[in-house]
């Protein structure tokens, strides 16, 4: 093949990726976005966690994400959004206190069992990130802290429903 048509043709190729680049079919997940949100607002969580969370978790699961070089071309971020569409889909620690009460127990039980069984971080997510991998006393620190913050909420809602209407 002629260098100069292969030339051509990676030019064109990354041309389309740039232009591609503008197309966010989950929405634009950088624009309007507040960074540095604190996470989980309103919880009670040691900084030993609190690091965790912010180092392991918080690309995918809050507006905090730091978004790498690849993740600014096509279809690489496309893929990169997607991830971090569902992340915070599932669960965004920027946003802890729209939450209701409920949700807040169950999000807590679905990190303490996730995080414990090693289904988060996901995989695909630490062949490029492989710093994020939880070490098993992190998922131990996360679990057990997840495990108690659920328990004290939970004693919150049970304060609430034993309260006479009209207090």
């Amino acid at each position: 093949m002629n260098p100069s048509r292969i030339a051509s043709a990676a030019g064109a190729m990354f041309a389309a990726s740039i232009a591609l680049s503008l197309v966010h079919p989950w929405g634009n997940l950088r624009s309007g976005v507040q960074a540095d949100t604190p996470l989980l607002d309103g919880l009670a969580v040691p900084d030993k966690v609190r690091h965790v969370l912010e180092k392991k978790c918080a690309d995918c699961h809050s507006t905090n994400t730091e978004w790498p070089l690849y993740s600014r071309l096509a279809p690489g971020s496309w893929l990169v959004e997607h991830d971090v569409h569902e992340g915070r889909d599932h669960l965004n620690m920027s946003q802890w206190q729209r939450y209701n009460l409920e949700t807040q127990i169950d999000l807590l039980t679905s990190i303490a069992s996730e995080v414990r069984s090693g289904q988060m971080p996901v995989g695909q997510y630490l062949i490029l990130h492989p710093r994020a991998r939880l070490s098993p006393g992190e998922q131990q620190l996360i679990y057990d802290w997840a495990k108690a913050e659920r328990k004290h909420i939970r004693q919150q809602v049970e304060g609430l429903q034993d309260k006479p209407a009209g207090n």
